[in-house]
């Protein structure tokens, strides 16, 4: 019987393509605590058993047009890493190509780039929370920096309700997010382990994160999870639509309503204009109780709707500064009345016009005037109105404590507020019923508060040629609350000569101050060696704003002299560092040693430059000149 052997496909399989680098998966796409691409890039080179800097200097410089001065300062650019800019997205394109990976942008913030803009995102230095370290490295997981711990804004994990740590418990500094020694989980500076023992009954905290900062982390971890599965091109809108859905359903679509409680910035946003900042956002977000998946996604747009069903969120929570009236049409403005025509027992116009968030009547007047008077007609046929004049009826206040009242008004020695204040504060719409009662208490109280009036008023004088002689003069506005006025139209009225005087007088002071700021500015223009901005400002104790509004081409120029000066310093020890190095591989050649670059750091004079790509190429261009 004849053998049968099996059969072979001799066809050539496909062999995938290779990547340059290793394809490391990425940790926690689609979760809160999602990898950063910095931290990403650390993992990399650990798996590649090199060092960070060495990783980007041999290998990413290329991809992503590092230049030499970026390779040096690595800390300095590395929040272009995770961020929403051009250079973010050079970074995912050349780490994707070299691992050949497709899903490295939801390790930045390049999903969010219609959302947020660029400015106050990540914090310069690195931040970490060592227990979840140490939980990593308990339960054998790969240990990585989550995108999460780079944000700004995020100030405590949301996971073990800490705040993140920012300095090393070994060596006591704080370390930049991104440097050439960075290793995940490990200081850079003194390369000792960043976690600790978690207590499984651990003490109450130092310090108790705020419900706002626990709701920003846990909202900022929502917006990292639900990155994947969103539509980035129809981020631009979200922040408006939903601002103008909880406008139209709270507040009745008045925007100013708004605007009280969460600032000006909703103007803004509601219009279409410049993205929102991540902390004016997140800010109004909480303020609204809004969720913030509905700046992601359409399904979560008619959950503003819940804001219909708190108890007027922005008169009880945030109270506002000014009344805003809500904008509502005629045809709304009446139906409500017409309802209020069926009501028991029946309501006044005042009720209705409060109810509504309205100040006064007027409103309602103007919207329909006949049913505002079937209204007041219906109210007082009720017997609602005038309670107090009934038989039998509760006073408002006591007669005791009335006249005690008064009686320690007329006998103190400090400003008496006026009578309707008095009324008010006890409980009474006007001061007819203490005027009934307590006639002469009244009169008296009334002639006390004219003289403290007429002294007040006799005082503004006097107070203003004073301040006349003051250097500096103070404002208007600083006069009026030094002799307790509420507004400067008071000292306009009873000395208009004295307050015009002031003015004069405050406008030739600053005149002067600019005159002689502007000398003191040609004059550090002179100076030798060249301060820096920061040093004048602080020398003439002035703001940056003051300098830069006032002079701006002498400020640009004195930025300018000291910056060609820290150049020119910079070439200095440069060449310094250069002279030296060449005599200290010379001696190193003479004794027989090899001139390494380590020995010659070490031999290097206190003080010297050691910029490593400095003291590299000084050091082989040293060696050349001996073979030479």
């Amino acid at each position: 019987m004849p053998s049968v052997f099996e059969a072979w496909d001799l066809a050539v399989q496909p062999i995938t393509a290779r990547s340059r680098l290793y394809s490391l998966a990425p940790i926690g796409i689609g979760t809160a605590f999602v990898e950063g691409l910095s931290g990403y890039v650390m993992r990399l080179a650990d798996a590649h058993a090199v060092s960070t800097g060495s990783l980007i200097g041999k290998e990413l410089s290329v991809r992503v047009q590092l230049g030499c001065a970026d390779l040096a300062n690595l800390g300095r650019f590395w929040a272009t890493i995770n961020g929403v800019g051009d250079s973010a997205k050079r970074w995912v394109q050349g780490l994707e190509s070299l691992t050949s990976r497709s899903d490295l942008r939801y390790l930045t913030l390049l999903p969010f780039e219609r959302l947020f803009a660029k400015t106050l995102l990540f914090r310069r230095v690195r931040a970490w929370c060592s227990a979840c370290y140490e939980q990593m490295a308990s339960r054998d997981k790969p240990i990585y920096e989550p995108l999460l711990w780079c944000m700004k804004l995020v100030e405590v994990c949301p996971r073990h309700h800490g705040p993140l740590a920012t300095t090393c418990l070994h060596c006591f500094r704080s370390q930049r997010p991104l440097t050439a020694g960075s290793r995940p989980g490990f200081c850079s500076w003194c390369g000792f382990w960043l976690g600790h023992t978690i207590d499984p009954t651990p003490a109450r905290p130092l310090v108790v994160p705020t419900e706002y900062q626990l709701w920003v982390a846990e909202a900022i971890g929502k917006l990292f999870a639900d990155a994947p599965r969103m539509q980035p091109d129809c981020l631009g809108d979200r922040a408006r639509d939903a601002l103008l859905t909880y406008v139209r359903i709270s507040a009745e679509g008045n925007r100013a309503a708004v605007a009280e409680a969460t600032g000006r910035s909703i103007y803004e946003w509601s219009n279409g204009g410049s993205a929102p900042r991540i902390d004016t956002l997140l800010r109004t977000w909480y303020q609204l109780r809004l969720p913030v998946e509905c700046l992601l996604d359409d399904s979560h747009a008619a959950s503003c709707s819940d804001v219909q069903e708190q108890k007027n969120l922005l008169g009880s929570r945030y109270p506002r500064r000014r009344k805003v009236a809500p904008s509502r049409t005629r045809e709304q403005i009446r139906a409500r009345l017409e309802a209020a025509l069926d009501e028991q027992p029946a309501p006044s116009v005042n009720e209705i016009a409060r109810r509504l968030g309205y100040s006064t009547v007027a409103r309602l007047y103007e919207a329909d005037r006949h049913l505002c008077w079937r209204i007041t007609a219906r109210y007082r046929e009720s017997g609602r109105g005038n309670w107090w004049r009934s038989g039998g009826a509760k006073s408002i206040c006591e007669r005791s404590r009335v006249k005690e009242v008064l009686e320690n008004y007329l006998g103190s020695d400090k400003p008496i507020p006026p009578l309707n204040h008095i009324a008010s504060s006890l409980g009474y719409a006007a001061n007819d019923s203490l005027r009934d009662r307590f006639t002469e208490l009244c009169r008296a109280l009334s002639a006390k508060i004219a003289d403290q009036k007429r002294a007040r008023v006799a005082a503004i004088e006097p107070a203003l040629e004073q301040a006349l002689q003051e250097n500096p003069p103070p404002s208007l506005q600083q006069m009026t609350e030094r002799l307790g006025f509420s507004s400067i139209s008071t000292l306009k009225v009873y000395a208009p000569g004295l307050c015009e005087e002031l003015k004069t007088y405050r406008r030739a002071y600053k005149e002067g101050c600019r005159v002689e700021l502007r000398s003191k500015l040609e004059a550090i223009l002179m100076e030798n060696p060249p301060p820096s901005l920061r040093s004048v400002y602080s020398r003439l104790n002035v703001t940056e704003s003051i300098v830069n509004t006032s002079f701006p081409e002498l400020r640009r120029a004195i930025g300018l002299r000291h910056l060609q000066y820290q150049k020119q310093q910079s070439q200095f020890r440069r060449q310094d560092v250069q002279t030296e190095i060449r005599e200290i591989v010379q001696m190193l050649h003479r004794q027989g040693i090899c001139p390494s670059v380590p020995r010659v750091i070490s031999l290097l004079k206190s003080g010297s430059l050691r910029e490593w790509k400095v003291v590299n190429n000084a050091v082989r261009d040293a060696r050349k000149e001996l073979i030479h």
